[in-house]
This record gives structure tokens, sequence and C-alpha cells, in this order.
């Protein structure tokens, strides 16, 4: 049985949720951990040595005084979801490509939609987003156009 502070098992292991950061929110096979931005890429490197392999989405809010990216992981039948900020002024975090070669779609989501730099990821560059579309359109500070 997992403790209240546990993330789940994982191969006959438990990973707590303390080594990874601050546990904000758990829903059934759910978890929502929060680290700082300096602490990120050790919170990537962890979940690589407990063999966490796949990324299912990288979701990104402006809130207004910064920007939260929240990765999305699953495992076993569960979903690691890892939060962090960064500047708003400065949208910049290390890429994680090199770790998670299939978050390299979603980094580019969130360059085109925020203006967010991953930095270390190969091929930054637009998917959605036609030439005439406003830049960084989920920003709040980007004008909406009346229609």
């Amino acid at each position: 049985m997992c403790g209240e502070r546990s993330i789940g098992y994982e191969g006959g292991r438990v990973l707590f949720a303390k080594s990874l950061g601050k546990v904000y929110k758990k829903q059934g096979n759910s978890f929502f951990v929060e680290v700082s931005q300096k602490d990120f890429g050790k919170t990537i490197l962890r979940l690589k040595a407990k063999d966490i392999e796949h990324i299912s989405a990288i979701t990104g809010y402006d809130n207004g005084k910064s920007i939260e990216l929240i990765y999305h992981f699953t495992y076993d039948e569960k979903i690691l979801s890892i939060k962090t900020r960064i500047d708003r002024k400065k949208p910049i975090i290390n890429s994680i490509v090199k770790h998670f070669p299939g978050a390299e779609l979603y980094e580019r989501e969130c360059f085109e939609m925020f203006g967010i730099n991953f930095q270390g990821n190969p091929n930054l560059r637009g998917v959605l987003l036609s030439k005439d579309s406003p830049k960084t359109p989920l920003m709040k500070n980007v004008r909406k156009e009346k229609g």
C-alpha cells in the first residue's frame, strides 16, 4: 500500500513525492507535484532513473504572473504531472528532449503558443499556426482581434 506522500508503486519500489517536490493534488491514479525551475532538471533525471519513459503532454498556462508548465508522464497505469513556473518576461527553460524525445512536439507547441525558449531543443520552430496568426496567442497580453 502506498503512503499518503508516495507517488505509487513502480517495479516494486515506492517513489516518494518529497524526493521530487511538493504534492499539491492526488486524484485516483494521478499525482501532481510542483518543483522549482531550479530543481526541474534534477527532477527529470530522477524520473529517468526510475525508468519513467513516456511523456504524454506538456500543458502551458499564463497565470499573469508567470507561465506554468505541467509535464504529464504516464507509467504503470498512473499519471505523474510535474509543474514548474517560468518567468513571463523571459520564458526560458531547458528542453527535456534529450531525455524524453517524445517531448519535442509538445515543446514546439508551447514555443509557438507562449514564446517559451526550450534551450537544447534542436528543432524549436512553430508547428500549428499559420504565418498570419498572432504571435504567442495564449499569452494574456496578446490582443484578440474582434470578429
